[in-house]
């Protein structure tokens, strides 16, 4: 009896993990998209900035 407790404890210990383990990755990659669309955005701005004093 003390054996399932203790394997079912186990699984629950080893679920959290796998669960906090998969949303940090999550988070992760939801910054490194923010990232790249703060790259692209400061990109389009110096476009447009360079398109702009070439027409004055």
């Amino acid at each position: 009896m003390m054996n399932i407790l203790k394997e079912s404890n186990t699984k629950k210990i080893d679920k959290k993990w796998r669960i906090g383990e998969f949303l940090s990755q999550l988070k992760g990659e939801e910054d490194e998209h923010e990232e790249f669309i703060d790259e692209v955005s400061a990109i389009r701005q110096a476009t447009r900035e360079s398109i702009q004093s070439q027409h004055e």
